[in-house]
């Protein structure tokens, strides 16, 4: 998938994705009264998640070998695996486990040597980071201030399911009819650059006024402008690199550096909400430098993506 067809397909694709979080929404909000049962419930439902995965990957493994790049890295790793399997099996006989956890441990080695390598990589793992740090920051703000204006544990649940159902209405709407047309107007330059500036807004909303109903504005914002707009720009960062740094990178990307700015947020919220004496206005101050910084280098790093997706474009001779 290109730049251009990646622009009109992921609102569509996306929509599917938030049409879950609608129904889940709703369905907590009228049975919040079941309290922590209503994890049996989500546990079913990862789980037919889990068993339509297994058809997904029958589909791909049917598809032609230009329509199914995925199915061929795993292919590709799968035979190297082997490899390593063969060679190690004329000097010892290691633990099976060992055996089974080398293709994906190498895969995520191989994506760190990637992103080490390139500078364009390396500035869309900081960007991620940086995305990754400012969301978990403002998940544990919302939890703080929420749970300090709303004392009802039942109103707690009611609250954060009626939120997130008009978010998911607010989504899909979007998705459905402005992701295709915001990402070929205005670019992937202007798509990522606005999740790190409502992200800003919203700090500056919760240092000035740390209420449940500030709380539910930014939350619609933030999420409306990250899956409508930023989340697809996001994924186009990917259209300009080799389809080796596509997967191998972004699977590194997944599972180590957004992973990393979880707990950076998670260490930094835990000492400042105790050394200012768990003032939500003090703490969201401290996030402002960090959704500058993330601004700028969405800024850099989507100027560098269209002038790669322009090179990538010009006819070759």
């Amino acid at each position: 998938m290109d730049s251009e067809s990646g622009s009109r397909l992921f609102g569509f694709i996306g929509a599917g994705a938030t049409l879950g979080q609608l129904f889940g929404s709703l369905f907590a909000t009228g049975m919040a009264w079941l309290g922590p049962f209503l994890l049996l419930f989500a546990a079913l439902l990862m789980e037919f998640a889990a068993q339509s995965a297994k058809g997904i990957n029958f589909d791909i493994s049917q598809l032609p070998e230009e329509l199914a790049p995925i199915s061929e890295t795993t292919s590709d790793m799968q035979k190297e695996a082997d490899e390593r399997t063969i060679q190690s099996s004329n000097i010892s006989s290691p633990e099976p486990s060992t055996l089974a956890g080398k293709p994906q441990l190498w895969t995520i080695l191989d994506g760190l040597r990637l992103i080490m390598s390139s500078t364009y990589l390396m500035s869309v793992s900081l960007f991620l980071w940086l995305g990754a740090v400012v969301s978990s920051f403002f998940y544990f703000q919302k939890v703080s201030v929420i749970a300090t204006t709303v004392s009802s544990s039942l109103e707690r649940r009611k609250l954060f399911a009626q939120i997130n159902s008009f978010i998911a209405i607010f989504i899909l709407t979007g998705q459905l009819t402005m992701t295709g047309h915001i990402l070929t107007v205005a670019g992937v330059t202007i798509a990522i650059c606005s999740a790190p500036f409502v992200a800003l807004l919203n700090m500056v909303a919760l240092a000035v006024w740390p209420t449940w109903v500030a709380i539910a504005v930014s939350e619609t914002l933030r999420k409306v402008v990250t899956y409508v707009v930023t989340r697809p720009g996001r994924e186009l960062l990917f259209t300009v690199v080799s389809r080796d740094e596509k997967y191998k990178a972004k699977l590194c990307i997944d599972v180590v550096v957004q992973r990393l700015g979880d707990a950076t947020a998670a260490g930094m919220y835990k000492l400042l909400y105790s050394t200012h004496n768990g003032r939500a206005s003090t703490v969201s101050l401290y996030a402002v430098p960090i959704c500058l910084l993330w601004i700028v280098t969405a800024y850099r790093l989507g100027r560098r993506q269209t002038q790669l997706a322009k090179l990538q474009n010009v006819p070759t001779s």
